[in-house]
């Protein structure tokens, strides 16, 4: 006989709440209802779903195999219930949007506050994470949609591919402290960061991918004196002292003195701010007007590079 879908349900929740008790709270049933439902549940499937431990219930290996599929079925039902919110002349909507830091901080941010004015009723959810936590997210259909930073590889080297469209493109850019000997420069290059530390990314991110790729192309070993995994740490490295850092510009946007120096990198590193979109899954009409807030936002907020290849608004001058 086949599970039905409430003692799924029961299953998932005492694997989460580990007794009885919670379990029964956080779906509004009976105790005893929940024991007989698992005791039958048990003698349906042929085998124990959880064992006792240190007081507690412990899935079983069994149990935790199941939990992924289960956990994907209740994901689509929640996904279905948001989209029959979604469907009410917009009185309930929301939004889930997974981001690296450096966007969900710079793009994401201002355009919440903006889209808040008009749609107040739509809650928007935001979930930072590193850039390919924010594919799998979006490939799992547990957000609408994403924002990460180019080139996107998985762990293995491999160039992932989706539904991406690209949001805007800057280019890499150079922060030193004030009293640093680069900090009177225009630009600096591979050559010139090598007798200085050097603040950096690992080859497996985005951006350490592309800062690789260009002090190959100059023909100088990346040497990295101080390896981070965030923009906003390498800035604030660099405003410590502790070397020079090659960053995104993204992070540059908000209008706040960051300390440091902000000079040209060359040999031109281009790097995208990149949309991911669900495969098969088109966008719910609460999505659709918040993807055309950020829009308006890179268009309004300058979040582009000039002609000459200057960063557009507080930046341009080369200080923060």
């Amino acid at each position: 006989m086949s599970l039905t879908v409430r003692q799924l349900e029961i299953i998932r929740a005492v694997s989460v709440h580990g007794s009885v008790t919670e379990a029964a709270s956080a779906l509004g049933i009976s105790q005893p209802a929940i024991s007989l439902m698992l005791r039958d549940c048990a003698s349906h499937a042929g085998f124990p779903f959880f064992v006792r431990k240190h007081g507690r219930l412990q899935a079983t290996r069994e149990t935790q195999v199941i939990l992924a599929e289960l956990n994907r079925i209740f994901d689509s039902i929640e996904r279905v219930n948001r989209l029959m919110d979604d469907m009410r002349e917009m009185t309930v909507g929301t939004v889930q949007v997974a981001a690296v830091p450096t966007l969900a901080d710079n793009l994401l941010a201002p355009t919440i506050a903006e889209f808040q004015k008009s749609w107040p009723h739509i809650q928007i959810s935001v979930f930072t994470l590193d850039n390919l936590g924010v594919f799998e997210n979006v490939v799992q259909e547990r957000v609408d949609f994403g924002l990460g930073l180019s080139p996107l590889h998985h762990r293995d080297g491999r160039m992932v591919e989706g539904r991406m469209s690209d949001l805007c493109a800057s280019e890499l850019v150079c922060v030193v402290h004030p009293d640093s000997p680069l900090a009177t420069r225009e630009s600096v290059t591979p050559a010139d960061l090598a007798p200085y530390p050097l603040i950096s990314f690992g080859k497996t991110q985005p951006l350490g991918a592309l800062i690789e790729e260009s002090f190959q192309r100059a023909g100088v070993v990346r040497r990295i004196a101080l390896e981070v995994t965030l923009t906003s740490v390498a800035c604030s490295l660099a405003r410590s002292g502790a070397g020079a850092a090659i960053i995104d510009p993204f992070h540059l946007w908000a209008p706040r003195d960051y300390g440091v120096v902000t000079l040209r990198y060359r040999p031109r590193t281009e790097v995208k701010a990149q949309m991911l979109l669900p495969n098969n899954t088109p966008l719910s009409r609460s999505a659709r007007l918040f993807v055309s807030a950020l829009h308006r936002t890179v268009r309004e907020r300058g979040f582009a590079w000039e002609s000459d290849g200057s960063p557009a608004g507080t930046v341009g001058d080369h200080s923060c």
